[in-house]
């Protein structure tokens, strides 16, 4: 039998901060694991910059997500905290 996690994002935090927070992983590891800074994660995190991956960074993130039974076609297409305009 194949024990499969399901994910399942909520809505009023930025997914790509559940994603870090389920791996149970610090900013300073999620950041060394994707092949950037921690200071770049929390802009991220924060919607201060908006989120652009390498293609090294997206196949190192399709790594990160597979043990959270998530594939790239999973995942919302803003990574970056909700929006507060409304």
């Amino acid at each position: 039998m194949i024990n499969e996690k399901r994910f399942t994002f909520k809505k009023n935090v930025s997914p790509l901060k559940q994603i870090r927070e389920n791996l149970e992983m610090s900013r300073e590891q999620f950041a060394s694991a994707l092949g950037t800074t921690s200071g770049t994660v929390y802009r991220w995190e924060t919607g201060r910059h908006g989120i652009s991956f390498t293609v090294r960074q997206i196949k190192n993130l399709m790594e990160l997500i597979e043990p959270l039974g998530i594939n790239i076609d999973d995942l919302p297409d803003d990574l970056g905290p909700p929006s507060t305009v409304g």
